[in-house]
């Protein structure tokens, strides 16, 4: 998979956003004969005279002809959009495991198209509603029969979840949240291993879960399997939800110890495979966070979603990870 990447370019629009969160990254000289050896940055201790007596150029110059003439390898671009993945901010990262930030302007020239090329690698081949096999159809409805027995045939839960973003700079009423925040509503089906069958993180904050799931196509797509008499049709989803015959939603107003009660109490208990895959998702990939906001436009911070969904399963699929 990651030849593919070679396809990046060298050349890209840069963003016109500038944070410390994409600060972080790695450096090396990609026309080094020796493609193994890392550039090493510039020390500390050679001040402004030693360069002007070696190269007869001051040191502000030397860094500028460092930091900007030399492109990233695919490896350097590769970690540092991985690193950013994961952190969010690599403002701490300087020195970690050998781990040496990438200047700023290289890393927002390149990290939209890495970002693009990830996604049209691992994006379709890792997130998908076809089902995995009559086994793990199977495995999927006796979980959910464990946990929800007064309900056979569930075999999904939906889920949204909001995804901080900075401020846009079109619709940006669109994309207010609460608390001065910006937000995408992004919607997720997941399985009881905790795997995201489908994402879709196109959504402004503004779309409750009701629109959000009927603009997103999947009620059609749930119908028509109930229709068609599929037994593990069922998806559980909150009560922010349409309540539909394949959609379960708890029982509004149920009274104490009443069959609604226990219903709901069942509800709760499989739906929280729902509600445990974000918190891993977003603790596996924390610049989904919001500490600090994606900083960029809607349409490419739902990029970063859904390749981060993407590795999300990935990392459940290789069994070395945790």
């Amino acid at each position: 998979m990651i030849p593919a990447l070679l396809l990046l370019s060298d050349t890209d629009d840069s963003d016109d956003y500038s944070s410390d969160a994409v600060d972080c990254g790695r450096w090396t000289d990609e026309s080094s004969a020796d493609d193994s050896r890392n550039r090493e940055s510039i020390p500390n201790d050679l001040d402004n005279d030693w360069f002007l007596k070696c190269f007869h150029i001051s040191k502000d110059v030397f860094e500028t002809l460092y930091e900007a003439r030399l492109e990233p390898s695919v490896y350097e671009k590769l970690s540092a959009t991985l690193r950013y993945l994961a952190k969010g901010t690599c403002t701490s990262d300087l020195g970690v495991g050998g781990y040496k930030a990438m200047p700023r302007k290289a890393f927002q020239k390149m990290f939209l198209q890495t970002i693009a090329a990830i996604h049209d690698v691992v994006a379709n081949q890792y997130i998908s509603l076809v089902p995995l096999g009559n086994e793990d159809q199977q495995e999927a409805e006796r979980y959910f029969l464990e946990q929800f027995p007064k309900l056979p045939g569930v075999g999904l839960c939906a889920i949204a979840t909001h995804i901080e973003i900075a401020e846009p700079a079109d619709d940006k009423y669109l994309f207010y949240y609460k608390y001065g925040a910006y937000c995408l509503n992004a919607l997720m089906i997941c399985d009881q291993n905790k795997c995201i069958r489908y994402a879709n993180a196109s959504f402004c904050a503004a779309i409750n879960d009701v629109h959000l799931w009927s603009s997103s196509g999947l009620d059609g797509h749930f119908s028509d399997e109930y229709y068609n008499g599929n037994s593990s049709c069922y998806v559980l989803a909150s009560s922010t939800f349409p309540s539909k015959s394949w959609l379960i939603t708890p029982k509004q107003h149920a009274k104490p110890n009443s069959p609604e009660a226990t219903f709901n109490e069942q509800h709760a208990k499989a739906f929280s495979a729902a509600e445990e895959t974000i918190r891993l998702l977003k603790d596996r990939f924390r610049c989904l966070l919001g500490n600090p906001p994606i900083p960029y436009k809607p349409t490419e911070c739902a990029t970063i979603v859904d390749v981060c969904c993407a590795l999300h399963n990935m990392c459940i699929e290789y069994e070395n990870v945790k």
